[in-house]
């Protein structure tokens, strides 16, 4: 994903003639070099009850005995667009016969977002079903990615480029503000009818995921709910190279935060438990003298699919074995997990060729060959962490299911549409018809999953059972 956005991204400059590449290369060279402006403000207080309030945004309104999980991918607007695509067939799949009805989507609890995925996330999170009038004029079918640059090249913003300040990702979050989120907050992703939303980013120092969401935020004594929501997911979008990184600022130490329980006892595990490896970076956090800034970039390079909030969740935040038997899960019955993923799959020619690809045709295949292979890993393990606790939760008097779906272009069962959506690009720039067949298809593979379906009847018999 990083490395087609890079591709797409870059490929703009040649046709627009040598003054604009020798524009862009000035630009590029210094801006890499500065210090972006941290907007993150200070957490005054904090206070025990805050660990609550991510619990209490999951129970929401939402049915106690569904627990509905969401994960949307990276891949630009191609991503945002298939993410769309499901989120309008979830609309329409009704879960509840009861007055008034519910339908799929008012039952989501949470949704896990990667760069491209994390615009639709975030618009959702905001405005619910009004992203079904609003979003496709406001940015799927918008030239996002022709107006960052004319930014770009506009004299206007060179000062601010040039400065010590100001970067590429500062520009885009400024237009992201002006064109969806207007001055948005973390704060209003909070309300009953919203599931929680975590918008993942990756740490360029350690190249570990960071997700944005209050209680990684207030390890550092940061305000989740005053920061907005235009840099967060400009930081979730962040591909490196082509934009610069958000930059936080930690006040760590300053608002008398303290550690919670399963940090504490994870690090004192006898061996390197995955417990253990994610409380040793959180408690990094904690000491400001040795990371006073936090610069982020793409969440994709550390998780392109966002199911790994869920892995870690469940595997490491919580104690093992657990989770679902946790005061926010106690009551699920039937747990679904859906994974909105926007990769292409290319088959290489190489092997039909006598020359060795180029240097960039290596390097964009090493990079997406390791992305795919993780990803394809974290899909394997979420899928057999989830069903294990699932077995582990279920009784003779109460049976607990566990239901995966992928929606992916590899389930587009047309070999000519797999085709066509594959060779559609990662850029912010896409056609209507590229924008129409990838929402069509969200939408189709969503509907014909055969695990949908066996959710749907599991759901089903249980409430007929009640």
């Amino acid at each position: 994903m990083v490395k087609e956005a890079q591709q797409n991204w870059l490929g703009w400059l040649p046709s627009h003639g040598p003054r604009a590449l020798s524009i862009a290369c000035v630009l590029l060279w210094t801006t890499a070099c500065a210090q972006y402006s941290a907007v993150d403000k200070p957490l005054t207080k904090w206070t025990p009850d805050r660990s609550d309030l991510e619990f209490e945004q999951i129970e929401g309104d939402r049915d106690p005995e569904l627990l509905v999980m969401v994960a949307f991918s990276g891949g630009g607007s191609r991503a945002s667009s298939l993410a769309y695509g499901v989120l309008e067939e979830l609309n329409e799949i009704v879960i509840s016969q009861a007055t008034p009805s519910r339908t799929l989507l008012q039952e989501i609890d949470m949704i896990s977002s990667v760069s491209g995925g994390s615009f639709t996330a975030a618009y959702f999170a905001l405005h619910g079903e009004k992203i079904f009038t609003d979003f496709e004029p406001l940015f799927l079918r918008k030239n996002v990615e022709g107006a960052l640059f004319w930014k770009l090249f506009n004299p206007i913003n060179w000062a601010k480029l040039l400065s010590q300040s100001y970067g590429r990702s500062d520009l885009a979050a400024d237009y992201y503000d002006k064109i969806l989120f207007d001055e948005a907050t973390l704060s209003g992703f909070h309300k009953p009818s919203a599931p929680l939303v975590i918008l993942n980013t990756t740490d360029l120092a350690t190249g570990s995921r960071f997700p944005l969401m209050p209680q990684l935020l207030d390890v550092i004594c940061a305000d989740y709910g005053s920061y907005p929501v235009s840099r967060a997911v400009a930081a979730s979008s962040a591909v490196p190279i082509v934009l610069s990184p958000i930059t936080l600022e930690s006040y760590a130490g300053d608002c008398g935060y303290e550690t919670p329980d399963w940090l504490t006892a994870a690090l004192k595990d006898d061996t390197l438990t995955p417990r253990k490896r994610q409380a040793q970076q959180v408690q990094a956090y904690l000491d400001h003298k040795q990371r006073p800034w936090l610069h982020l970039v793409d969440g994709g390079i550390s998780d392109n699919l966002g199911l790994r909030a869920y892995y870690d969740g469940l595997n490491i935040v919580s104690a093992p074995g657990s989770a679902l038997n946790s005061q926010h899960h106690k009551h699920a019955r039937n747990i679904l997990i859906i994974s909105v993923d926007a990769r292409a799959h290319h088959d290489s020619k190489w092997q039909l060729e006598r020359y060795a690809p180029s240097l960039f045709e290596v390097i964009s295949s090493v990079s997406a060959d390791q992305i795919s292979r993780y990803s394809e890993d974290t899909v394997t393990i979420v899928r057999e962490l989830f069903s294990q606790q699932a077995r582990k939760a279920s009784t003779p008097d109460r049976k607990v299911t566990f239901s995966f779906v992928e929606v992916s272009f590899n389930q587009v069962e047309d070999g000519a549409e797999r085709e066509y959506l594959n060779n559609i690009g990662t850029s912010f720039s896409l056609s209507d018809k590229e924008v129409d067949h990838l929402i069509a298809a969200g939408r189709k593979v969503l509907r014909n999953s055969p695990e949908l379906k066996a959710f749907l009847q599991d759901v089903q018999n249980r409430q007929k059972s009640q």
